[in-house]
């Protein structure tokens, strides 16, 4: 069985939980709870999959790929930040 937590869903939710239990639909109110958050987790879970899916599509879209040396590009950011190092 899992830890208790107590939450305090103000009274709207209360009320809409309780209907739920009273209609049948659930058996308790830990139960709405539970469907609750693991609906919210799923939603969360797609909507970064979302998020991901558009950035990898503007990736794609954004042109050619360039070919960089990581040496080079170092030397350049060295270069860049050496006169803020002594500030």
């Amino acid at each position: 069985m899992g830890r208790t937590l107590t939450v305090d869903l103000g009274e709207e939710l209360r009320g809409f939980v309780e209907g739920l239990v009273a209609s049948g639909d659930y058996r308790t109110p830990s139960e709405v709870i539970r469907e609750s958050v693991r609906t919210l987790r799923e939603r969360t879970a797609a909507s970064k999959l979302e998020e991901l899916r558009r950035l990898i599509a503007e990736g794609e879209n954004s042109g050619e790929a360039l070919e960089w040396d990581r040496d080079v590009f170092m030397e350049r950011i060295r270069s860049k930040t050496k006169g803020c190092e002594e500030k």
